[in-house]
C-alpha cells in the first residue's frame, strides 16, 4: 500500500518556526502541484517573512558577538593546525590557501546558512570576517617571526613585510569572500528565503586563487 503525505513529519501538527526546511516538503520539486507541499511552501514562506521583517533590534546581539570572538579563536586555532601540511610548494600553494580562507570565514557561512536574518546588515558579516582574518594574520605573523625564520635571517625588512603586506593579503583575500556573503545575503534578504551559499562560492574561489598565486611568487621569490 502506498502511502501519502498524511505521514510527512512536516504535516504532523504546527510545525516549530525555527524548524523551517527541516522537515518540510514545500520545496520538494516531485511533489509540486500537490495541495499538502502547496500549503506547506506557504507556511514556510510566511515564517521565513516573519523572520526577516521581524523589528530591527538595536546595538549588536550577544550571539554576533561571540560570532566575532569564536572566528578569531577558530581562526587561531587553524594557524597552529595548518603546520601539519608541511611546507612544500603543493601544500604552500594549493593546501594552505584553501584551508586559511575557509577557516577565515566558515563561522560566519554556518550562521548565515542556519539564520541569516541574524545579520542586519552587510557590514556586520564583513566585520566578522576582517575580524577573524585579522586574528589569523597576527597569529600567523608571530609564528614566523618567533617559529619559522631562523633568528639570523630575521631583518627589519622581513619584520615589517610581514607585518604589512602578509597582513593586508589576508584581510584582503577574506575581503573578497566577505563580499560574496554579502552578495548572497542581500539576495536571502530581498527575495525573504533562505541563504544559498552557491553564490558566495566564486568569490570564496577567486580569494583562494589569488592566495595560492601570492604564495607560489613568494617560495620563487624566497628561492631566487
Amino acid at each position: 500500500m502506498t502511502t501519502g503525505v498524511e505521514d510527512e513529519p512536516a504535516l504532523a501538527g504546527l510545525p516549530q518556526a525555527g524548524g523551517v526546511g527541516a522537515d518540510a516538503i514545500g520545496g520538494e520539486v516531485a511533489l509540486a502541484g500537490v495541495p499538502e507541499a502547496v500549503c506547506d511552501k506557504a507556511r514556510m514562506d510566511a515564517v521565513l517573512r516573519g523572520k526577516w521583517e521581524a523589528p530591527v533590534r538595536h546595538g549588536i546581539e550577544p550571539r554576533l558577538l561571540g560570532l566575532y570572538a569564536a572566528s578569531g579563536l577558530f581562526a587561531l586555532i587553524c594557524t597552529f593546525a595548518k603546520g601539519a601540511l608541511g611546507f612544500g610548494l603543493l601544500a604552500v600553494a594549493a593546501g594552505a590557501p584553501v584551508v586559511e580562507e575557509m577557516a577565515k570565514v566558515v563561522l560566519p557561512l554556518m550562521l548565515l546558512e542556519k539564520e541569516p536574518w541574524r545579520f542586519r546588515s552587510a557590514g556586520a558579516i564583513v566585520l566578522s570576517c576582517l575580524v577573524s582574518a585579522f586574528v589569523f594574520a597576527a597569529v600567523e605573523n608571530m609564528l614566523y617571526l618567533n617559529v619559522y625564520i631562523p633568528e639570523n635571517r630575521l631583518t627589519s625588512g622581513i619584520i615589517c613585510y610581514r607585518l604589512i603586506v602578509c597582513t593586508m593579503l589576508h584581510l584582503g583575500c577574506t575581503a573578497v569572500s566577505a563580499c560574496g556573503l554579502a552578495k548572497a545575503w542581500r539576495n536571502a534578504r530581498d527575495g525573504l528565503r533562505m541563504f544559498s551559499a552557491s553564490t558566495s562560492t566564486p568569490y570564496l574561489v577567486v580569494a583562494m586563487i589569488v592566495h595560492g598565486l601570492y604564495n607560489i611568487f613568494a617560495v620563487l621569490f624566497s628561492l631566487v
